[in-house]
């Protein structure tokens, strides 16, 4: 048996990113990967650009009285000003000329004389005052993001805050999914409680996965999922069928001894492998490259494929699309009671329910005995991971991924 930690390098060594690009609008590229640096095409804001509603002016020419000769809205280009005049100006205005500073509007001193208005400054105004300088966004050519970025809904709008109109982004990586198992039903159509009924089990693993493409690899794109018997025949011809035009192919489950027999020798076929990996649950789960593809033999109990979809497809699917691995989301809190049935030597997840609790945030352990139990996913918020010598007790602060 192995570690996680082993087995995922024993792996990812065996790993290439997937190759090809394309561009794309920058507003059509969420949860793509970056193929390279994004960089500023130029300095931003091209001109000075006032930062507060108020008056705009020279700074070299305070103190002073300057005459108010107009007005500047954002997306408007004001008219040059001669010496002694100020611009009244709005948050987001271009400053024209050789304007640079602007006095709020709750500091300024305005009279009306003669038909005009005018501002009095007292003060000697610094430079810049109130004032975004040219390139003070970003430089011509200073470096936004770094290739390999996931992209976000907050990197696109700060990329086109300063002009990015196009990004280069890595293909999408392919996934398939094969879920083995002859008293699987993968009918939608088909109330659950009465494929129950009839002896059978509604596919549901199909449903995580594609949930965890949503929330941690929406660079993937599951092209094909498909409910498999018990036949070593057929499940050899869908699985050859998936490596042939897949990155990656995730398996789960597959009890009968036929289906046993050929995931064995999928993996012990391929060009590196890992299996008997030391986690719980999901110590069946096994990992291997192919051809340069991916293949996650994954349980079919979904506790089981959760814990490894999360620990161990995870950080791979990264590898896959040329994606930087960022950590979960997490929080930190208080923990309820010891987490049960702990095995040290092994990596073990535990679903876990959050609660504020005398201005704390206490974390409960949702515990029923049994892998089979997938009853326990209901009310989870985070998964309690714990690394093979980890043991924390009741009152201990842990950190916990977020699922919700």
């Amino acid at each position: 048996m192995i570690g996680i930690r082993e087995g995922l390098e024993r792996v990812s060594s065996c790993l290439r990113p997937v190759q090809g690009d394309e561009e794309l609008s920058v507003w059509e590229a969420r949860g793509r990967v970056l193929a390279g640096e994004v960089r500023s095409p130029g300095d931003y804001p091209p001109l000075p650009k006032a930062e507060y509603d108020g008056y705009a002016l020279r700074s070299r020419e305070s103190p002073g009285e300057f005459r108010v000769v107009g007005s500047a809205l954002p997306g408007s280009r004001a008219p040059e000003l001669g010496p002694g005049e100020a611009i009244y100006v709005t948050t987001g205005a271009y400053l024209p000329g050789d304007l640079d500073a602007v006095i709020p509007q709750e500091d300024a001193e305005v009279v009306e004389r003669g038909g005009a208005r005018y501002l009095t400054v007292a003060r000697r105004i610094e430079p810049w005052s109130y004032v975004d300088p040219p390139g003070y966004h970003a430089r011509r050519g200073e470096l936004l993001l770094p290739g390999g970025r996931v992209l976000t809904r907050l990197d696109l709008v700060a990329l086109a805050s300063v002009g990015v109109d196009l990004v280069r982004v890595r293909r999408r990586v392919r996934v398939t999914a094969l879920s083995v198992g002859s008293e699987l039903s993968g009918d939608r159509t088909r109330a659950p409680s009465a494929i129950i009924s009839e002896g059978g089990t509604p596919e549901s693993n199909s449903v995580l996965l594609s949930w965890y493409l949503e929330a941690r690899a929406p660079f993937a794109e599951l092209v094909a999922s498909r409910v498999v018997p018990d036949d070593p025949a057929e499940i050899a011809r869908e699985a050859e069928e998936a490596l042939s035009s897949s990155d990656v192919l995730v398996t789960f489950g597959g009890s009968g001894p036929g289906s046993i027999d050929f995931t064995r020798r999928l993996v012990e076929g391929s060009d590196c492998s890992v299996g008997d990996l030391r986690m719980k649950p999901g110590k069946p789960a096994k990992l291997a490259v192919s051809g340069g593809r991916l293949l996650a033999v994954l349980p079919g109990h979904p506790l089981a494929a959760l814990h490894a979809l999360t620990r161990l497809l995870d950080p791979l699917i990264h590898m896959v699309a040329g994606a930087e691995w960022r950590p979960w989301p997490s929080v930190t809190a208080v923990l309820a009671e010891d987490p049960p049935e702990r095995r040290i030597g092994f990596s073990q997840q535990y679903l876990v329910r959050l609660s504020s609790e005398g201005g704390e945030r206490v974390a409960r352990i949702i515990y029923k005995h049994g892998t089979g139990v997938t009853s326990k996913l209901a009310g989870a918020d985070a998964l309690l991971n714990l690394d093979e010598e980890e043991a924390p007790r009741r009152g201990d602060r842990v950190e916990v991924a977020l699922i919700t």
